[in-house]
């Protein structure tokens, strides 16, 4: 919580140098730890009467700041926090459904050995498939 800087909480701690950055990051981990930290935030943002729509506002009126000073560097780096708030870096995620046909052929494949699976590439894929799981 001094620097957000989980290293040189480690150094603090008295974690040597060269296994601090490692120690930090094993420590991250830890729902203990995550929880502790969480609650320490929600006790400065509280007493400090900040909110999440607060710094958004405040990054919104950076970036408009920026704009009129023509500074695009500053412009892009007010937009990158928000977006960071707002999880737009988030990996993409999309889901597709399934034939109960292609669901039988994903099953199929699943339980192919390695060598299997490349006799069926070698054999032309799909029509492949159908024909390994006859002789089978």
């Amino acid at each position: 919580m001094v620097d957000l800087n989980g290293a040189a909480a480690a150094l603090r701690c008295g974690y040597s140098p060269k296994t601090s950055r490692a120690i930090a990051c094993e420590l991250l981990t830890k729902p203990d730890i995550q929880a502790e930290l969480q609650a320490r935030q929600s006790v400065d943002a509280a007493r400090l009467s900040i909110t999440r729509e607060v710094v958004l506002n405040g990054l919104q009126e950076a970036v408009e700041q920026a704009r009129e000073q023509g500074n695009p560097a500053a412009m892009i780096r007010g937009w990158s926090e928000v977006a960071k708030m707002l999880g737009l870096y988030a990996p993409e995620t999309k889901r597709v459904e399934v034939s109960t046909a292609a669901q039988g052929t994903m099953a199929r494949l699943e339980l192919m050995t390695d060598a299997e699976l490349v006799a069926l590439i070698e054999r032309g894929g799909a029509q492949g498939i159908n024909d390994h799981h006859r002789m089978a």
